[in-house]
């Protein structure tokens, strides 16, 4: 359940609960008048709740006869009818009570003659009117204020109103916030879909589609949902051909920059040393070209079809052979490379020999940025949880600073813009490793060391036997 999905409902269902309350308290603060006109209920100062009571208990029960305005009577709560008294022609009440003295006192002063009156009784206040009902008998209806006798002073409309206005409030809350609750999600559900794609898009899924979801709606959200289908299709026509023009052009390069290495190398034979130096520089540049269209084209495509893992290559060897490949060029700097891991074999899905390309960049970049006379410690690890293998990496070179920690993951990335190509190289190994790590469904990404230097750190999935 969203933020927003909880602002749309609480905000709907809060503005229906004032509107169902505030008509409600209208209704019993405002008479309407029947010329459409409000009219204030107390219109008196001194009007005592006992008194409203009783206007409005004539007004009810002049309509009824004496078995109904009984019914009425019963029908009340037990509190109230305290209150309120009907009196028969015989001074009996219509529910059987004694008579309190003033009620025994104001019965009889109510005639047709005299059909209202009012009396004082210790603290509390009694009217009563004389009325006839459509049964032709007569009665006196009588109401009794709250005195300090019965404690702090009582509103009886009030009470009497709550008493039963409450279970229709209750319901009329509740099916509005039923009719909130889906009216939210039902908008709040197609901001989902929409965020719930450019998360896909996100990490680089340029298929997903959401048009078939607004199917059948005319409405903008349908008109965004629409827009997007054919945004997200455009970027993935675009760098289906962006991938396919690199792939395109660098085979093309391949032939000619043979032919030119040929070239170079038979010029190198026939120059007689007077041209090596420029030769050397040509060499350089071709070398350099050469391995650029080499990592072009190895460069895996993140979700391409047909990818499968349909191979088995144990870490603990592989890393270990390429520590002594690699041994020559480390002797030439004076580096130790040590391997550190109680794991006899750590088997892993793969495919081809891609993971070999990533630990082959990983060990490359430590060798170049690490000083000589130093040390790169690899460590080879199972996580906590026994469902991954750790690969730790870690030189004591100068690092990466921390904002660009994720950068060099990006193809042609180079921390330092200015460093020549000879040192700082063309910014596609930690790329390609990427996207191959992320090909195995594991994780790569790279920390700054406490004592100095960068920690590589690759997690991959075991094969559980």
């Amino acid at each position: 359940m969203t933020r927003l999905y909880l602002k749309i409902f609480l905000t709907f269902w809060l503005i229906t609960v004032a509107i169902i309350i505030g008509t409600n308290l209208v209704v019993h603060w405002f008479d309407i008048t029947p010329d459409g006109k409000l009219q204030h209920s107390n219109t008196e100062s001194d009007e005592d709740p006992a008194k409203r009571l009783l206007f409005q208990m004539v007004g009810n029960a002049i309509n009824r006869n004496t078995l109904q305005l009984t019914e009425d009577l019963r029908a009340m709560p037990a509190w109230s009818t305290r209150f309120v008294y009907v009196v028969d022609r015989r001074n009996r009440d219509l529910l059987d009570r004694p008579l309190p003295p003033g009620v025994m006192y104001l019965a009889p002063r109510l005639t047709s003659k005299h059909p209202f009156d009012k009396v004082q009784d210790r603290n509390r206040k009694l009217f009563g009117r004389y009325i006839t009902l459509n049964d032709g008998n007569s009665v006196k209806l009588i109401t009794i204020s709250a005195g300090r006798d019965e404690g702090q002073d009582r509103d009886i409309i009030w009470e009497l109103f709550i008493d039963n206005i409450w279970p229709l409030l209750l319901v009329s809350i509740l099916v509005s916030g039923s009719a909130c609750f889906f009216l939210a999600r039902h908008f709040t559900r197609s901001i989902n879909t929409l965020q719930k794609a450019t998360h896909q898009i996100a990490r680089g899924d340029l298929s997903v589609r959401i048009g078939d979801q607004f199917r059948g709606r005319n409405d903008e959200i349908a008109a965004l949902g629409r827009d997007f289908d054919n945004m997200t299709e455009r970027l993935e026509k675009a760098m289906h051909e962006q991938k396919r023009l690199i792939k395109d052009v660098s085979h093309e390069l391949r032939t000619p920059l043979a032919r030119l290495q040929i070239a170079l190398a038979l010029a190198q034979q026939k120059s007689g040393g007077i041209i090596d130096h420029e030769l050397a520089r040509i060499k350089q540049a071709a070398d350099y070209l050469n391995e650029i269209i080499t990592e072009i084209l190895t460069l895996p495509i993140q979700g391409q079809d047909g990818w499968v893992l349909d191979d088995v290559i144990d870490l603990a060897a592989l890393l270990q052979t390429l520590i002594e490949n690699y041994q020559i060029d480390a002797q030439e700097k004076n580096i130790q490379i040590t391997f550190q891991s109680n794991l006899e074999e750590a088997l892993v899905a793969t495919h081809g020999n891609m993971l070999v390309g990533v630990f082959e960049n990983a060990l490359r970049n430590a060798l170049l940025y690490t000083p000589t006379n130093s040390e790169i410690c690899i460590q080879l690890s199972e996580t906590g949880d026994g469902e991954q293998y750790r690969i730790q990496i870690m030189d004591q070179g100068p690092g990466v600073p921390a904002d660009a920690l994720e950068d060099i993951f990006q193809p042609f990335f180079r921390t330092d813009q200015a460093r020549a190509r000879e040192s700082g190289g063309y910014g596609l190994g930690l790329a390609i490793a990427h996207r191959s790590v992320s090909l195995h469904k594991g994780k790569i990404w790279a920390e700054n060391r406490p004592s100095g230097g960068l920690n590589l750190c690759v997690l991959l999935p075991q094969i559980k036997s």
